[in-house]
């Protein structure tokens, strides 16, 4: 591959892998939104940063003097989440909760912070149409000093959390989380930033299918707004770095939602000799279009944008062999894990829970809540802990990320952006190193070159 060596007075920032989680939630949301239905359900029972605003600490400060403000007594600190535990996808967003509680009991465990414990009083369940309801019950009801976290398939209360002033923390797969220049929402907090820019164009992928040897890309959507538009970036990704040296030789936008028969379509990519495929489609579209691929006997390489789960290689891993898919922190299959993971990975088994994306998004929502808390001192408030985020230009979460600027992540695309890319291999995934070792590929966006650079 073609590397080169930038230098630069900032570190590298993290690419936003997070568009086509975003679309493909608001596929099904704008499938099922209409459907959803019940009551809502409540339940009550350090990170690595280089902060503008002051010195890392070794050790959580216990000093505790009396703080006014909500969620926060004498001895604890209460934050609630919203997530999309009720969902027809079969999607794991209740796990964030499970990382949320296994960062806090690992602080717990250590004294807590000011002499506070931290609970996590409530897990709403917004069964995706009730979101809003939900996050300004959160305000209202349970009186918290944090939301967190947010893993839902529509962000309708993203409003009132922003107006409310509210640290607010989650998984950034919902265009809501995105502000402007002029609003940018400075108080959510995506897991590795909160800029989606849906519609940019963006290299991972035309590089992924450089490096698999492919020639002529096929891309496959739905006739929805949220998935077509999908489509339209990635055609216009491969527009636009012609140095992929891959053409798009088939693109079909007009899948009816929840179609499961794709014969037609992969006929014609066979003809059309596509040797990569790209889908804005959920997960058992994926599945049944890989079964149409190998029985037609179509050797093509899928980018699969929502599949980071080992479950479902599991299952389906024979169907995706030499598959590639991204993700927006180190893969959890890298061999030298940084102390986050390490972290992580031993918090998550004393919680009697499985290592999956979704918790690692509730672990990294914590740590962020963690760190700006100990940046804002012990006469914090939730001002405070938002200034203190956004003044971090490289939050890592001990290694977890490539590093988060808050001065730009909110409301501004990143100049020189990575991304972790992992490869199916034997029904396992597999992270590919970058040229300096490291398991990121790092890209200079304002160039429309896909050499890379070095962290």
């Amino acid at each position: 591959m073609n590397q080169s060596v930038t230098h630069r007075s900032r570190p590298p920032r993290p690419l936003r892998t997070t568009r086509s989680f975003a679309l493909l939630a608001l596929i099904a949301a704008a499938a099922l939104v209409g459907a959803a239905c019940g009551n809502s359900d409540s339940s009550g029972d350090g990170s690595t940063t280089t902060a503008a605003s002051a010195p890392k600490t070794s050790a959580l400060d216990q000093t505790n003097v009396p703080v006014d403000q909500p969620g926060v007594t004498p001895t604890e600190i209460r934050v609630g989440g919203v997530a999309s535990v009720t969902n027809p996808l079969g999607g794991k967003y209740g796990d964030t909760f499970v990382g949320a509680k296994a960062y806090f009991d690992k602080i717990n465990s250590e004294g807590g912070i000011y002499g506070r414990q931290l609970q996590l009083i409530a897990e709403r369940d917004d069964k995706i149409a009730n979101n809003k309801a939900e996050v300004e019950a959160l305000l209202t009801q349970d009186n918290v000093f944090a939301i967190l976290p947010i893993a839902t398939l529509l962000f309708g209360g993203a409003d009132a959390a922003a107006a409310s002033g509210t640290p607010t923390f989650g998984w950034t797969i919902n265009p809501e989380w995105e502000g402007t220049a002029e609003q940018p929402k400075a108080n959510l907090f995506g897991q590795a930033g909160s800029f989606l820019c849906l519609g940019c164009v963006q290299p991972q992928v035309p590089w992924a299918a450089k490096e698999a040897g492919a020639t002529t890309a096929g891309i496959l959507a739905y006739a929805v707004p949220q998935s077509s538009q999908c489509a339209d970036g990635w055609e216009k990704s491969f527009q636009e770095y012609t140095d992929a040296g891959v053409n798009v030789g088939f693109k079909d936008s007009s899948l009816s939602y929840g179609t499961t028969d794709f014969s037609v379509q992969v006929s014609k990519m066979k003809d059309a000799g596509v040797d990569f495929i790209i889908t804005c489609i959920d997960n058992t579209g994926v599945v049944n279009l890989a079964k149409e691929l190998k029985k037609q006997g179509v050797d093509a390489t899928q980018f699969l944008p929502n599949a980071y789960d080992q479950e479902l290689l599991d299952e389906f891993g024979d169907l995706f062999e030499g598959s590639v898919a991204t993700v927006s922190f180190i893969p959890l299959e890298v061999e030298d894990k940084p102390q986050g993971m390490q972290d992580y990975l031993e918090w998550i088994e004393k919680a009697g829970a499985t290592p999956n994306e979704n918790s690692v998004v509730g672990w990294l929502n914590a740590a962020l809540l963690v760190e700006g808390l100990r940046q804002a001192g012990p006469e914090f408030t939730q001002q405070k802990v938002i200034d203190a985020i956004n003044a971090d230009v490289n939050w890592t979460a001990d290694g977890f990320l490539s590093g988060v600027d808050w001065t730009l992540a909110h409301s501004e695309r990143e100049p020189i952006s990575c991304t972790s890319i992992v490869k199916v291999e034997s029904s396992k995934f597999v992270p590919q190193i970058g040229p300096d070792g490291k398991p990121f590929v790092c890209f200079d966006t304002t160039t429309k070159s896909l050499d890379l650079v070095t962290q």
